[in-house]
């Protein structure tokens, strides 16, 4: 195996020099780091939305003093995945591709999530937007040469790459073939990259969303073990009314009027049942929220203000998506974070005002 994926190894504890440039890294006495995931959340003009989140297990007091100490120069600038070598990165491919290039919107966050299983987690992530990273043409979107040169290298063990499309595109291939995971076509190490890195073809969908699709395949289930309930209800028979109709209306009536047998399937049992799986409807509407929309409704079942780290135990998402996800949404004024102690408080607006 080639290279390690550049600046995945650059937030040891040690320097490290790699094919672009060698990255500063944080001090001796930081923890070592037990995983390092990359995010390229894909737009439909061909820019990415980078996330670089690396985890560091925090056994005990020294670790987390030491890895408050890495977070500090983190957000400095200092140490940590080096946006220089992302841009020299960026250089090259323009003149590779003719495709011009740049390293825009940087953002560098830190994060403890509280682990009932096993040791906390300390999560460094860096973010940055990489104009025309993938090359848009018509309804497809191709990612792959931008890759090409080496720069990136290959995944090593405990090292992740996420390529996210953007909304209402689907894969056509893939290579190497990956992993489908929370929606992102997924490279787990080790994993070698012949060509520089994966070569990913997306197409825009034609019609409605994957998860409105879900969404109707689940209601059009629902709705035929309903009809199967209440047809087996009445025997197989069909509907009472058509049965009584045909009861009254044809000869012999008043001898079936005698046995009241138009009362013996009672409408309001027969409808109670029935209704009953129609409230499982509201199921996946939950699965047709925006992220921003579930933290919110979250938010909202919690009082308006929940721990980080509880939001990402209640999404099952990852720390970096979830990082991620808040810090957007703070842009844009949909929660606030406020920073206590070695965690983040996540309320909704004018909470604090109540």
């Amino acid at each position: 195996m080639r290279q390690a994926a550049l600046l995945v190894l650059a937030v040891t504890a040690v320097v490290l020099a790699l094919p672009i440039g060698s990255v500063a890294a944080a001090a001796d006495t930081a923890p070592a780091a037990s995983n390092t995931t990359l995010g390229v959340h894909l737009q439909s003009n061909g820019d990415a939305r980078w996330t670089v989140s690396v985890a560091y297990p925090l056994n005990d007091s020294d670790d987390r003093a030491a890895f408050a100490d890495l977070a500090t120069e983190f957000e400095r600038g200092q140490g940590g995945p080096s946006l220089a070598a992302f841009r020299s990165a960026a250089a090259d491919a323009t003149e590779r591709t003719g495709r011009p290039m740049q390293i825009v919107d940087p953002a560098r966050s830190h994060g403890i999530t509280d682990r009932s299983d096993g040791p906390d987690v300390g999560t460094l992530t860096l973010e940055f937007t990489w104009t025309n990273f993938a090359n848009a043409s018509g309804d497809r979107l191709t990612l792959g040469d931008t890759f090409a040169g080496g720069w990136f290298g290959d995944l090593y063990a405990g090292q992740t790459l996420r390529v996210y499309p953007p909304s209402g595109y689907s894969p056509d291939s893939a290579d190497p073939p990956s992993q489908l995971s929370d929606g992102a076509l997924t490279w787990t190490g080790p994993q070698s990259f012949p060509g520089g890195g994966p070569t990913v073809v997306f197409v825009e969908s034609p019609g409605v969303p994957w998860l409105l699709v879900g969404g109707l395949v689940v209601g059009a289930l629902v709705v035929g073990v309903v009809v199967a309930y209440v047809w087996r209800g009445f025997g197989g028979r069909g509907s009472l009314d058509v049965r009584q109709s045909a009861d009254t209306n044809g000869p012999g009536s008043p001898s079936d009027a005698d046995g009241d047998a138009p009362t013996e399937p009672p409408a309001t049992p027969r409808e109670t049942p029935a209704s009953e799986p129609a409230d499982g409807e509201s199921e996946p509407t939950e699965e047709l929220l925006s992220d921003e929309e579930r933290v919110e409704r979250l938010l909202e079942a919690n009082g308006g203000r929940m721990k980080q780290s509880n939001i990402v135990e209640e999404t099952r998402w990852s720390d970096a998506k979830v990082s991620q996800l808040l810090t957007s949404m703070a842009e844009e004024g949909r929660v606030e974070k406020l920073r206590i102690g070695r965690e983040n408080l996540i309320t909704l607006p004018g909470e604090d005002e109540e």
